[in-house]
């Protein structure tokens, strides 16, 4: 039994090692100037934010990753809480609609949100980015999962304190809902923090790019082709913020994926 969790945790490790070494590799590069011989120092980030305008990348990024978060949550709980405590006609078949949108990537209709986002004339703006994914089905569907773990007798109890809906939602159910919502809000962040390819194609400036784009923009750059420095630099400008949020939040977060994934 001893040797079989030597082995395992060796495997583990390894997996890890092997699935980690091309950030361990950018951080290596990034923080130390193997070309110029230098050791430990910061001139490589210096280099890269003077290359870009990294800071109004971040705030693009910021209002793109954290705004869709607050639109999918409160629409992912207000569906989720009628889905789970409400019979009504085609209930089945809306269900259904939001798992089809899991299942159907966002670039299948790519064309025709395109098009769309040039008749409104949302081209090149954060409202843009953003719009396509406003409505989540994991968001949905986590929430309705939460909800309908809620045992009945709490809502009669909070109803019988004179709660109306609202307040039996606000009071009963969103307070359970919290492992849902954590485990959402890391897979929203994480991937709208790395999206590429949608940004690139609908922007076109500084003022709407996310830092993703901009990353792309330096590594297209003829003075930044051959320092990978400072490629590695400004990737890891990119990546920090979620490694640091990781780290410190691992715990938390495997418990609220363990809380909730369980459809």
């Amino acid at each position: 039994m001893a040797m079989k969790k030597k082995v395992r945790a060796f495997l583990v490790s390894l997996v890890a090692l092997l699935w980690g070494f091309p950030t361990l590799w950018v951080l290596y590069e990034a923080f130390f100037m193997r070309n110029r011989g230098v050791g430990f120092t910061w001139e490589n980030f210096r280099e890269a934010f003077s290359a870009a305008p990294f800071a109004q990348y971040f705030m693009n990024t910021l209002v793109i990753v954290l705004g869709l978060l607050l639109v999918q949550l409160i629409f992912g709980a207000v569906v989720g809480f009628i889905l789970a405590r409400y019979d009504f006609p085609l209930k089945s078949l809306i269900t259904a609609v939001f798992i089809m949108q899991i299942v159907i990537p966002i670039y299948a209709v790519m064309i025709q949100d395109y098009q769309l986002l040039r008749s409104f004339h949302l081209l090149d703006t954060k409202a843009g980015i953003m719009l396509p994914y406003a409505v989540s089905g994991i968001a949905v569907l986590s929430f309705r999962q939460a909800f309908r773990s809620v045992p009945r007798e709490l809502e009669e109890a909070a109803r019988l304190d004179g709660y109306n809906t609202l307040g039996v939602f606000r009071r009963v159910y969103l307070p359970q809902s919290l492992p849902a919502a954590i485990a959402f809000a890391v897979i929203s962040v994480t991937y709208h923090w790395t999206d590429f390819l949608w940004p690139l194609i609908v922007t076109n400036t500084a003022s709407s790019r996310p830092v993703v784009v901009g990353l792309a923009m330096i590594g297209l750059s003829s003075e930044a082709a051959m320092q990978w420095n400072l490629l590695a630099a400004a990737t890891a400008i990119v990546v920090l913020p979620l490694l640091v949020v990781f780290a410190l939040s691992t715990r938390r977060i495997l418990a609220a994926f363990v809380a909730t994934f369980n459809w």
